[in-house]
């Protein structure tokens, strides 16, 4: 038999469910931000600033979810065992191992994460009685259950008794060199990224612009009846329109900063593509400083 063999969690119906929640909340996002150039009193800015604030949370999230389920993989072999689930990757050397069983097996199996849906089961819980449990899995039914040390994973390999059987004759075969026990986690990596000053002032600078310029739009939009949003080709000012279209400004600026935040996020963590992340980040600071410049004409 091979000495590794590598096993991945169901994925279709967890891809289909994430693509629906983001097509779901990207069109409320859509809705929210065509509401915002067509309302005609302040007050009813608020329910579509709502939806764009909840897919500016949302949306980025599901997309981290989505990306993890597809880099996700159970990897067996002499030496231990490797989970990975998005950024999230744990090596246990073999000897590390006390068992592995199915946790319809056990007779109290543990209980899967409060917030769950198919294809992101990632959590903690408790049993009723002892350690945390570490949910890496796709679905509820058909988890398996390592015991590691003090702790416990969840997981949900597509094939639980392949997997088993799998586990069972390594252990058979006994280990020639132990995996190297390691751990990462997307909060070791956001915590190593913070530690690096010119990043830190760089997501600094474009948080500030982009309050700077929602709140000096919030300032301008009661003081100002219509604006005028650029020229003619003749050099005379467009048809004045309500001031309340300013608030498109810092929706846009926001939702760039947020992108190029999250996208540069994922580049940066390949040495080779580091550059792209500067250049993603520095792009949300042009942006700002150009909305802002633009904010200047405007109220001239």
């Amino acid at each position: 038999m091979e000495e590794k063999r590598v096993y991945y969690p169901p994925k279709r119906i967890g891809t289909i469910v994430h693509l629906l929640l983001i097509l779901l909340f990207s069109s409320g996002g859509a809705w929210g931000i065509w509401g915002t150039s067509n309302v005609q009193v302040a007050l009813q800015l608020l329910p579509y600033l709502a939806l764009i604030l909840l897919f500016l949370i949302t949306v980025p999230f599901l997309i981290y979810r989505l990306y993890a389920l597809h880099r996700s993989k159970y990897v067996l072999e002499r030496g231990g065992i490797q989970l990975q689930w998005g950024w999230r990757s744990e090596n246990i050397p073999m000897d590390q191992v006390k068992w592995v069983h199915k946790a319809t097996d056990l007779e109290i199996p543990p209980q899967p994460p409060l917030i769950r849906w198919p294809g992101s089961v990632i959590g903690f819980r408790r049993f009723i009685r002892g350690p945390s449990v570490e949910f890496m899995a796709s679905r509820e039914r058909g988890l398996v259950i390592l015991a590691v040390g003090e702790g416990y994973f969840a997981i949900s390999p597509l094939h639980v008794e392949n997997f088993i059987n799998s586990y069972h004759s390594l252990m058979e075969l006994g280990s020639l060199s132990l995996l190297t026990t390691e751990s990462s986690r997307p909060a070791l990596f956001l915590t190593e990224l913070s530690g690096r000053k010119p990043i830190l002032w760089i997501f600094l600078a474009g948080a500030v612009l982009s309050i700077t310029l929602l709140i000096w739009t919030l300032l301008v939009i009661p003081s100002r009846d219509r604006v005028s949003l650029g020229f003619t080709p003749g050099g005379t000012p467009h048809e004045s329109l309500e001031s309340i279209r300013l608030i498109l400004f810092p929706i846009i600026n926001t939702t760039a900063y947020l992108g190029n935040l999250v996208l540069g996020l994922f580049l940066f963590r390949n040495e080779e593509n580091r550059v792209l992340a500067y250049i993603l980040w520095g792009g949300s600071l042009l942006i700002a400083i150009i909305f802002h410049i633009g904010m200047l004409f405007i109220l001239q």
